[in-house]
């Protein structure tokens, strides 16, 4: 995720008081409607029934937009799959497997096969190879499409993964360590065994692992992970109350500070800025770059505006209705101003910067 420039409020520089833009042009409602999207099967724009995934979406859309080596699904060179708890790898179809978007595959793995969910296929599936991975081919290819044994097998691992959560916390508790047990992964045909979990220091677990090994007679992998990958794993509803966007569709964590919520004008609430994993949300950086462009249109808060009634002070911006709350000190009332009504203003040299 780039990183995010922040601007001060006090730095910010006003454009000159004689060409200050229209308010119609630098609202930021208008470009965020303008926004257009891409098909997720394809990568295409406004993709509908021509779209050679199978699954389209809204819109229409001509050949030229998806080439034709993605016409059939088992043209599809490159796949993105996902599994349990997110995680995600890219692997070729050398096998020609004819794998559309959100088959169950049988995929290479360590030492073994595993199974996962088809993401993307593909364009975004080759564009996501490129972003993340520097082009590199994966060294792993699909098997097959899972059948219904291999549906019950991996059901079957899921219901032992429950068990194996629950057993391993009893250890860690004989063991005395520090440690809490928060998901635990099989690999497909059960040659490995992953267990997840989250800790404030590192810890010392040679002697859990012995133990586990003999128990269930698999490579045995501790992982410890932060906060945010914990609720990544587990999944769950947001104050939103939409699904949590770092299980739903983010594959990377960003740099988030309070800043980011002082920027956007937010309170300092570290109670109400925090998700589940009790970090700051994600969500503070998906309109941060709309908040830091569109408040250079405007004083700093806490301005002192000259108005009839005597002196007010900015108290509020919002940037989606192009207006500004002021507080008039004299009587105590507070006043909503129009971009256009706080321009006009300017230009007569009736606003002091605090």
């Amino acid at each position: 995720m780039e990183n995010v420039q922040l601007i001060s409020f006090s730095k910010i520089t006003l454009p000159h008081k004689d060409g200050l833009p229209s308010a119609a042009l630098v609202s930021v409602a208008q470009t965020l409607l303008n926004r257009t999207s891409q098909c997720t099967s394809c990568g295409g724009e406004n993709c509908g029934d021509t779209c050679k995934s199978g699954d389209g979406c809204s819109g229409k859309s001509s050949n030229e937009q998806h080439p034709q080596e993605f016409q059939k699904p088992e043209d599809n060179i490159m796949a993105e799959i996902v599994f349990k708890g997110g995680r995600k790898t890219i692997v070729c179809n050398r096998n020609k497997v004819p794998a559309a978007l959100g088959d169950i595959v049988i995929v290479e793995a360590d030492h073994g096969i595993d199974i996962g969910r088809v993401s993307a296929v593909g364009r975004i599936a080759e564009h996501v190879l490129m972003s993340h991975h520097n082009g590199e081919l994966p060294n792993f290819s699909i098997v097959r499409i899972a059948e219904s044994e291999d549906i019950e097998a991996l059901k079957d691992n899921r219901r032992s993964e429950t068990e194996i959560i629950f057993q391993t916390r009893n250890s860690v508790k004989e063991y005395g360590l520090e440690m809490k047990i928060s998901d635990a992964e099989w690999q497909f045909d059960r040659s490995k065994l992953t267990i997840f979990f989250t800790s404030p220091q590192r810890i010392d677990f040679r002697d859990l692992v012995k133990d586990i090994a003999r128990t269930y007679r698999a490579r045995i992998e501790l992982r410890q992970i932060p906060a945010r990958d914990e609720a990544k794993r587990l999944g769950g509803i947001g104050p939103c109350g939409l699904e949590l966007c770092c299980s739903a569709f983010l594959t990377e964590f960003g740099q988030i500070t309070v800043e980011h919520a002082k920027a956007q004008l937010l309170p300092a609430n570290i109670g109400k800025l925090s998700g589940l994993c009790g970090r700051l949300k994600c969500c503070l950086l998906y309109e941060i770059d709309n908040y830091v462009v569109a408040l250079q249109n405007y004083p700093p808060l806490d301005s002192i505006i000259e108005i009839k009634s005597g002196q007010a002070r900015m108290i509020k911006i919002d940037i989606f209705k192009d207006t500004v709350t002021i507080f008039t000190e004299s009587d105590h009332t507070y006043q909503t101003l129009t971009l256009e009504e706080i321009n006009q203003l300017r230009r007569e040299g009736k606003i002091r910067y605090s």
